[in-house]
């Protein structure tokens, strides 16, 4: 069984942590980016911005791990970034990791060591989750209307696009293509030609073109462009005066002829071109071309804001409004035609016996918040009833590890999938060996609580039911009920004697009377 975790603490004593302050962490396939907010009346202010061209995707070798140049170069990074996040709270903190991150065969190993460089846990974002942030940072950033938008956002490993109105999306796509990858398919010995131009445009347009029809159809009525490559396509062009507003298909033909004139991105003098952008500057121009074309765009406006600012007001969100992942809880129930009733009989019964057993079991880390993991465990765990009642806990498992749940990072969606599949029958816990060794310990203790909760309930009789539970020795359970109500619920009785029986095989005892 997995070691017990220590309670964490911020690594600031508390007095001295100033809980106006936000930060949100990008760790992107081509730079890491940090910002730090100040917040004041549900907005924030940016205060500082950091970035560091690490371009993490190049250092991805051929069986799809991390090279150690590169994976040092990210740690170090992240020690630098720690250092500014100090004195701001842990629960401000939000650091995600996106494609590089998402596809590297030893990521894990990396989110270890730089959580230790950060000071805080690093989540990976699937890319629909990536897309919804990006565009919750550039609405934040654009005049209030009633135009529809696309959001385009080039990363160094993929490119997302966006459909919304005002701070809702209605559509988003993320594929993979990104300024790294298509710059090292295309352009890897750093020479540009027609031909191999072409070639990459059309490589992009056959990758955006099963997302075209979507998009279409759903329409806009202006183009958004969010991403360093953007950001520096739109800048060269107006710098050289090639369009009057934004940035225009013509325009960047008229840059796309300068470069292959040049026949080197290395020795072009073009102004507006940064060096720190040259490595990376024909892959996303030639997605940005793919993209006009394949969609018809006239014109792109540039956002200042992106993923770092849409973490910011997504962890404010979490603060002093709805929580997303509440909705996404709420769509999955009604998608899969879940009792909720059900369900709220026994989260009130799961809270009574998180309440009692929390701090003995040390249910505490900044990491996650056990609490609300238990609920929407409860919230879902019949999920699978709707495929089937066979094995239906399995069923569970596996929607909420394959759905796109917007909000949840693929850390949360594992621990989640893995209390589900745990909920009833025998305890498997090898599934808890995947997991951080510095919350295995306390999933379990959750899972228990999970489990003694549905059975308290199997006989779906809807009654608040609180029994009182001691701990002795971390793995001796003791549950009381009031009066004579267990004998009076001989169904009750034999589940939790079975429960004892699957409890003993991983070195647990459970009395109850």
């Amino acid at each position: 069984m997995a070691k017990k975790i220590n309670d964490t603490t911020d690594s600031a004593p508390a007095d001295n942590l100033d809980q106006s302050l936000y930060a949100a962490i990008d760790l992107g396939s081509n730079s890491f980016h940090m910002i730090i907010a100040r917040e004041t009346h549900g907005q924030f202010q940016v205060i500082d911005k950091h970035k560091e061209m690490i371009r993490l995707r190049t250092g991805l070798d051929k069986e799809g791990n991390l090279t150690d140049k590169a994976f040092q170069a990210g740690i170090e990074c992240l020690e630098r970034f720690g250092q500014r996040l100090k004195g701001i709270p842990n629960k401000n903190i939000r650091a995600v990791g996106t494609n590089t991150l998402r596809n590297a065969k030893n990521s894990r190993a990396f989110l270890k060591q730089g959580k230790q460089a950060l000071g805080c846990s690093i989540k990976i974002i699937s890319g629909q989750e990536e897309a919804r942030l990006i565009y919750l940072g550039v609405s934040h950033g654009l005049p209030t209307n009633d135009e529809q938008r696309l959001v385009m956002d080039i990363g160094g490993g993929s490119t997302e696009y966006i459909i919304g109105k005002h701070a809702e999306n209605s559509h988003l796509s993320s594929t993979e293509m990104g300024c790294i990858s298509i710059t090292q398919a295309f352009f890897s010995k750093e020479k540009v030609t027609e031909q191999s131009m072409n070639a990459a445009i059309a490589h992009c347009r056959q990758i955006l073109r099963p997302h075209r029809s979507k998009l279409n159809k759903k329409g806009w009525d202006t183009a958004i462009g969010a991403s360093g490559s953007i950001k520096a396509i739109g800048q060269i062009i107006e710098v050289n005066g090639w369009s009057d507003s934004g940035i225009t298909l013509k325009s960047m033909l008229k840059l796309n002829q300068k470069l292959i004139d040049s026949e080197s991105i290395q020795t072009i003098k073009l102004n507006g071109l940064k060096e720190e952008r040259r490595p990376v500057f024909l892959g996303g121009l030639a997605i940005l071309i793919a993209t006009f074309m394949e969609l018809n765009i006239e014109q792109m406006q540039i956002s200042a804001n992106a993923l770092r600012e849409g973490l910011i007001l997504d962890t404010l969100g979490r603060v002093y409004a709805e929580d997303v992942r509440e909705i996404s809880i709420k769509a999955m129930q009604s998608w899969m035609s879940v009792d909720t009733q059900q369900a709220d009989y026994i989260l009130n019964t799961a809270n009574a016996l998180y309440k009692q057993t929390h701090k003995t079991w040390g249910l505490h880390t900044p990491d996650y918040d056990f609490k609300c993991l238990l609920k929407w465990a409860v919230m879902l765990h019949e999920t699978g009833i709707a495929i089937s009642y066979k094995r239906y806990q399995h069923h569970s498992a596996y929607l909420v590890s394959q759905s796109d749940m917007p909000g949840f990072d693929q850390q949360e969606k594992q621990l989640l999938s893995a209390l589900m599949l745990n909920h009833r029958g025998k305890l498997d816990i090898s599934v808890y060996n995947d997991l951080d060794e510095s919350i295995a310990q306390s999933l379990i203790y959750l899972t228990i609580l999970l489990r003694l909760a549905v059975r308290i309930h199997r006989g779906r009789d809807l009654e608040c039911i609180e029994p009182k539970l001691t701990i002795k020795d971390d793995n001796k359970i003791y549950i009381e009920f009031e009066n004579d109500w267990l004998p009076s619920h001989p169904l009750t009785q034999l589940d939790l004697e079975t429960e004892a029986k699957h409890l003993n095989a991983i070195n647990f005892t459970l009395t109850c009377q």
